[in-house]
């Protein structure tokens, strides 16, 4: 099998449920193994409440770390931020704000998406 990219989504707010951890924990699992796929996170909606600055990681962090240190990308959906009053200086240092359109074309480039 042949190294596939894949885009995980979060579009659960990191509060109340642990959709986030989980989407976190299926994209460092996704990079390993014999192929290595090409694995970046997508905050979409809710999900983009993960992306800010003050936000408890306890139960993540290593997920993070991880996924940074072998170079995959976590996106925040500018628009989604923008619909929650979020404004970028308020975003986790690790995030990439991207535009709706730079999202759509994340996510059609992607061999196989994972929605959390």
């Amino acid at each position: 099998m042949a190294e596939k990219k894949v885009v995980v989504m979060i579009t659960h707010p990191p509060f109340g449920s642990i959709y986030y951890t989980e989407g976190l924990r299926a994209a460092v699992g996704v990079t390993s193994g014999i192929d290595e796929h090409t694995v970046d996170v997508l905050l979409l909606g809710d999900g983009v409440y993960y992306a800010l600055n003050n936000v408890d990681r306890k139960d993540s962090a290593k997920y993070i770390q991880t996924l940074t240190g072998i170079n995959s990308s976590i996106y925040a959906e500018e628009e989604s931020l923008k619909e929650r009053g979020i404004n970028s200086k308020e975003l986790s240092p690790f995030v990439r704000v991207i535009s709706r359109k730079e999202a759509l074309r994340l996510l059609l480039d992607a061999n196989h998406t994972i929605d959390f």
